[in-house]
């Protein structure tokens, strides 16, 4: 799976001495995920620990995705059981208006 093989590319990048390319990574290849699979990658982050990047994630999706897209990657999250981050993703995609 795409969100699986990213969550751990990303996460090997932000633990090594190439922590800056984490998020550019991120950036760039969520640009080709679907809806599922930005939420399970979300998801993975999270169980990762990695939590300063999937609050990178959320912002960077919210902010550059359509009003559509951020809703059905919020509805994904809230079927993973991730009410708080697909909340999270709602509120930055509501400062935008």
């Amino acid at each position: 799976m795409a969100a699986r093989n990213l969550a751990l590319r990303a996460s090997e990048l932000q633990s090594g001495s190439r922590q800056g390319n984490a998020v550019p990574l991120l950036r760039h290849t969520a640009e080709s995920l679907g809806h599922a699979e930005i939420a399970t990658l979300l998801c993975l982050l999270r169980q990762q620990e990695q939590t300063e990047l999937a609050d990178n994630l959320i912002h960077i999706y919210g902010r550059d995705r359509s009003h559509q897209d951020v809703v059905q990657v919020a509805v994904e999250l809230h079927r993973h059981g991730a009410q708080e981050d697909a909340g999270a993703l709602l509120r930055v995609r509501a400062t935008l208006k």
